[in-house]
């Protein structure tokens, strides 16, 4: 039997199966799990129980059969059947229960992890309603309590929908920078290069981290896009966003007259063998058009019909683009 480590590990892990598009095809899996011991059933009723008070719920009591029912979730991925069925399971990597003196009990702290595999884009449904999309290997921590709700951006890409909440505000933190907003939707992204915030609808507002008291550093309207150097300071006023570059979640990449190099860069975020050039100066070939970088060969295929050029495959078969 395992022990109460063991049990609450397994049932982290059962949480992120059973909330994901998967459940019922691992239900009979999880009954079986759940009743080997009572541990189990217990550790699981845990988690059940500390995402409802999340949700504001309180000690309300969850009936067996709402708690474990899948909720639907709508996935990014699903018009890309291909890319589905390369995606991995989410990964609810840990979620634990604070209670803090002087706090309302009924609403403690909610800590979880969400990450994604290379080629996977997957929605997670938040406690308060709100949902965020993960890209290609992105990593978030959400930390949700009575007075604030944040989520970290550690690496990746992610798009929040936010939903109000006049009485805990929604912070995002990546790359040295929060960026808050009543009700919106907007991307971000934690490149090792520095930070990108896009605003699709309501606007933003960007802080330094730990200056939440401070005015607003920053202010990024509907439709703006704003990128930061690696040291925090913004590289240009913002924006307009660029056309078609909120088409990611759908498993499409848009570029406007983007060098070969930076397409590259992009596209090869989602594949486990990169796709490389045969010179240095093929990269200032400029593209223009609409790519799934999954599966990669058939990307390798597209960008050397569209630009004139051959794939060559090393005794490896990794792929580079080089001249006919």
């Amino acid at each position: 039997m395992p022990g109460g480590e063991d049990a609450r590990e397994e049932a982290s892990r059962w949480w992120g199966r059973m909330h994901g598009p998967h459940a019922e095809e691992s239900r009979a899996e999880f009954e079986r799990w759940r009743a080997a011991d009572p541990r189990n059933a217990a550790e699981y009723a845990a988690l059940e129980r500390t995402w409802t008070l999340a949700e504001g719920l309180g000690a309300t009591a969850v009936g067996r059969d709402r708690s474990l029912k899948p909720q639907p979730r709508p996935l990014a991925w699903a018009t890309a059947p291909r890319l589905a069925l390369a995606a991995a399971a989410m990964i609810v990597i840990a979620l634990f229960v604070t209670l803090q003196p002087g706090r309302n009990p009924n609403l403690s702290l909610v800590s979880v992890a969400h990450a994604t595999s290379v080629g996977e884009i997957r929605t997670v449904t938040l406690p308060d309603g709100s949902s965020v999309t993960l890209d290609t290997d992105t990593r978030v921590e959400v930390a949700f309590d009575d007075k604030v709700r944040k989520v970290r951006l550690q690496r990746g890409r992610a798009r929040f929908d936010i939903q109000p909440d006049p009485a805990r505000p929604f912070l995002v933190e990546a790359g040295g920078k929060v960026v808050s907003a009543p009700e919106a939707d907007f991307d971000v992204q934690a490149p090792p290069a520095g930070l990108s915030v896009v605003s699709l609808h309501g606007a933003l507002e960007v802080r330094r981290t730990g200056d939440m008291d401070a005015p607003a550093e920053l202010r990024i309207q509907p439709g703006q896009a704003m990128r930061f150097a690696a040291s925090g300071e913004p590289l240009a006023p913002a924006g307009p966003a660029g056309k078609g570059s909120d088409q990611w979640v759908s498993g499409m990449l848009v570029f406007h007259g983007a060098p070969l190099s930076a397409v590259l860069e992009e596209t090869n975020r989602y594949a486990s063998r990169p796709i490389a050039l045969g010179e240095p100066s093929l990269g200032a070939i400029k593209v223009t058009g609409a790519f799934r970088p999954l599966p990669v060969d058939e990307l390798a295929a597209s960008l050397a019909a569209a630009l004139e050029l051959r794939v060559q495959r090393d005794a490896n078969g990794n792929m580079m683009l080089v001249r006919p």
